[in-house]
Formats: structure tokens, sequence, C-alpha cells
């Protein structure tokens, strides 16, 4: 059996047989309290909304391989965004500072993270509201 998450519910490949078949998916859902798994497919099942929050966790990974998280607001990651799409249009500089804001700040009165456009690979957001 396999399970991922996706939009606030866990699909397991398999289900709940002992079959080596992937031909059965289930999909639970938070606070159904072990009720009987729906089936994706079946009438009357619709898709979750995705959410959409005023904070996101940004994922950039490096051409190293190396993951930086950030916890920004959504208009923070907008900013990166921009920035991303106009270096890659050949505008802007090679450089975006994102701020650390109080995480593990230390003794210093702030810290960045400077991002170079040609180290980056890919990046992801995950909104959130509080």
């Amino acid at each position: 059996m396999s399970a991922v998450s996706l939009n606030n519910a866990i699909y397991v490949a398999g289900g709940s047989n002992s079959s080596n078949y992937y031909s059965v998916f289930e999909k639970y859902t938070p606070g159904d309290n072990g009720a009987s798994p729906s089936q994706p497919g079946d009438p009357g099942t619709s898709q979750p909304d995705n959410p959409v929050g005023d904070r996101a966790i940004l994922v950039v990974t490096m051409t190293t391989g190396m993951e930086k998280e950030f916890d920004l607001s959504m208009k923070e990651v907008n900013d990166f965004i921009s920035w991303y799409e106009g270096k890659q249009a050949g505008t802007g500089s090679a450089s975006y500072a994102i701020d650390k804001h109080d995480n593990d700040k230390g003794p210093f009165s702030s810290r960045k993270d400077y991002m170079l456009y040609d180290r980056i690979l890919t990046f992801e957001v995950s909104e959130y509201s509080r």
C-alpha cells in the first residue's frame, strides 16, 4: 500500500485488502473518525477547494539540492515570484533578499538570505491562514 496527502485528504493506493495490485484507491479526510473511506471517483464526492491564505511557506530548492524554507506573508511571496519572473524575462537584479524576520535572529537587528537567480532550481509555495 502507498499513501499520499493532497488538499487536506489522504489517498491510499491498494485499498484496505492485502492485494499486491494498486487497483483500489480510498480517500480519507480529517475528522472522519475511521468511517468508511470514500472512493475518489464516486458520484457525490467533490474535489476539495484549494485553500487560499494570507501567509505561505516558501521552499526554494537550489541547484546544489539544498532547500531553504521561509515563512512569509503572501505579499512577500508574490514579490519574490515577480522578481523571479522578471529576471527570467531579462530584467531585474541577479539576487533577491528574503527577510528572515524573527526566525533565529540571535543578536542581529535583521537577517536576510540572498537568493541568486541562476542558483535556483525550483520553488514551492504552500499557502495557509493563521
